[in-house]
């Protein structure tokens, strides 16, 4: 291993049309805490069972113009109870792209929905 291997992700990034609307389902539904203001429409957020891992937020940004085959990236955030967190989202309103949490094997489960703003999120967790 070198300088310059990849060794973990430092952090996600999350670019939103709708601040206050990304904020609140961040903070109020997947209940993620802010750490600190980073301007008018951006702050950073804290998630996990130690809370060292973080998101950055940040509002302003056009909103996107997506396909259900468009090309981007994501990341998965993992989750307690996939089945539970599935049925809150879906209560919320969000638009889900598995009907159900996908058993992968080994105790884990994994499914994909759509944020507020068109991004893809993805979960996995126990049942």
């Amino acid at each position: 291993m070198n300088g310059t291997d990849l060794i973990g992700i430092a952090f996600v990034s999350v670019y939103t049309d709708n601040f206050e609307e990304a904020y609140k389902f961040y903070t109020e539904v997947l209940g993620m805490k802010k750490q600190f203001d980073m301007g008018n429409l951006a702050c950073f957020l804290n998630y996990g069972k130690d809370g060292k891992e973080g998101m950055y937020l940040q509002g302003g940004n056009d909103e996107p113009e997506f396909t259900e085959s468009s090309s981007r990236a994501a990341f998965v955030l993992s989750v307690k109870s996939a089945s539970a967190l599935h049925k809150k989202l879906v209560d919320y309103g969000l638009k889900m792209i598995q009907p159900e949490p996908m058993d992968m094997g080994a105790g884990d489960f994994w499914f994909q929905c759509y944020s507020p703003c068109g991004n893809i999120l993805e979960f996995l967790g126990g049942k």
